[in-house]
C-alpha cells in the first residue's frame, strides 16, 4: 500500500468508523531477541493492551531477530489483511530499504503510532583503560579500528548512526570503524562485560542495572541536553566538543490492507495504552520522551525519516 492511499484511509478512519475489535489473540511482533529496549517496549505494549481489556490474555510478543530486523518485517508483511498482527519498528524500517539489506519498505505496512524516543549512550566495562568520552575521542581519532563498538539488531540502526554521527562530528575516518551487530541490545552488553567488544552503544534503560552494579561506566550522551536523576552526572557528547545528539524512536505498524475499521481499532488501542498513568510513569522512570503521534502523523513521520536518513548516510559516506 503507498503513501498517498495510507494517508487517504488513515484520514478517513474517525473513531466513529471501529467496528471490529481483537477478540482473537493478538502476536506483537519484534525484531530483536528476549531482552533490550526494543524486547522491553514489545511487552510493555502488550501488557498494557491486555490492561487495558483492548486485546486477550493470550495474545504473545514474538520474537523474529535476525537480518537487522529485516526477519520480523519479511514476517509481517507476509500477513497481509491480517489486523491480528502489529510490531514495534524502530530505524531499519526506513534504513533497510535504503541500505539494500531488504526490498521491504515502510510503504507495505500500516501505521498504527509513533510512541516515544530515547537518547543513545556509550559505556564501557567498569576496569576500561578508556578513562572518558575525550580519551574515546581520541583514540580514534589516533587509530579509528583500534576501538569496537557494540550496535544493537544490525548495522544501520540508531544505535549504529550514534556510533557514525558520533565519529564523523569528531573528525574520524568513518571507513576505518570497527562496529560488532547483535541481535540484541542484551547481548551487546553481555559481549562489553566479557570484554569482546570495547563499547556498548545503547539505551539508557538497557545499561543502567550495569552501572549501578559497577559493571560498566557512562562515557557521554547523545542527547542534547543531560537527561535528569540517576543519568544528571553523564556528560552530553555536545559538552565534550561533539555535535552528536541520536535518539532511537518506537513506533507500530500492521499489515497492509486492513480495513478502516481494523485500522481505527488499533488507532484507538495505542492512543488509549499511550494515555495511561502506567504509561506515563514507564516513560519517566526509563528517561524515555513521549513523542505519540496518530496513524496520518506517522505516514508522514515515515516519508521525512526517509528522506533525512538517506541524507545522513549519503553524508556519513556509508554504503551498503
Amino acid at each position: 500500500m503507498k503513501a498517498a492511499t495510507v494517508l487517504a484511509l488513515l484520514a478517513a478512519t474517525p473513531a466513529a468508523a471501529q467496528s471490529w475489535t481483537a477478540d482473537r489473540p493478538v502476536e506483537v511482533v519484534v525484531g530483536v531477541s528476549p531482552g533490550g529496549s526494543m524486547d522491553f517496549t514489545a511487552r510493555l505494549v502488550r501488557d498494557l493492551l491486555v490492561q487495558e481489556d483492548l486485546i486477550p490474555e493470550a495474545s504473545i510478543v514474538n520474537n523474529k531477530p535476525g537480518g537487522g530486523h529485516a526477519v520480523a518485517l519479511a514476517y509481517t508483511s507476509q500477513h497481509e489483511g491480517n489486523p491480528n498482527y502489529i510490531q514495534i519498528v524502530n530505524t531499519p524500517l526506513i534504513a533497510n530499504s535504503i541500505l539494500g539489506r531488504s526490498p521491504i519498505t515502510y510503504e507495505e505496512f500500516t501505521p498504527i503510532a509513533m510512541l516515544f524516543e530515547e537518547n543513545m549512550v556509550f559505556a564501557v566495562r567498569a576496569d576500561s583503560d578508556i578513562a572518558d568520552g575525550e580519551d574515546l575521542v581520541q583514540r580514534m581519532r589516533d587509530a579509528p579500528d583500534s576501538v569496537s563498538f557494540s550496535v544493537s539488531s544490525g548495522l544501520g540502526t540508531v544505535n549504529h548512526a550514534a556510533v557514525m554521527q558520533m565519529a564523523g562530528e569528531a573528525g574520524v575516518d568513518l571507513t576505518k570503524l570497527k562496529t560488532v551487530a547483535f541481535n540484541s541490545s542484551s547481548e551487546g552488553v553481555t559481549a562489553t562485560l566479557g570484554g569482546h567488544v570495547d563499547v556498548v552503544v545503547t539505551t539508557a534503560r538497557s545499561l543502567l542495572p550495569f552501572r549501578e552494579s559497577g559493571d560498566l561506566r557512562f562515557l557521554a550522551v547523545a542527547a542534547p541536553e543531560r537527561l535528569p536523576d540517576a543519568m544528571s552526572d553523564v556528560p552530553t557528547w555536545r559538552e565534550l566538543g561533539v555535535d552528536a545528539v541520536v535518539a532511537a524512536w518506537r513506533g507500530v505498524v500492521a499489515p497492509s490492507g486492513l480495513t478502516e475499521e481494523q485500522a481505527a481499532f488499533w488507532s484507538n488501542a495505542v492512543r488509549q495504552v499511550t494515555e495511561s498513568e502506567s504509561w506515563k510513569e514507564t516513560l519517566a522512570e526509563e528517561f524515555m520522551v513521549d513523542i505519540y503521534r496518530d496513524g496520518q502523523e506517522t505516514a508522514q513521520f515515515f516519508a521525512d525519516e526517509t528522506e533525512s536518513y538517506s541524507a545522513m548516510i549519503e553524508a556519513l559516506g556509508v554504503t551498503h
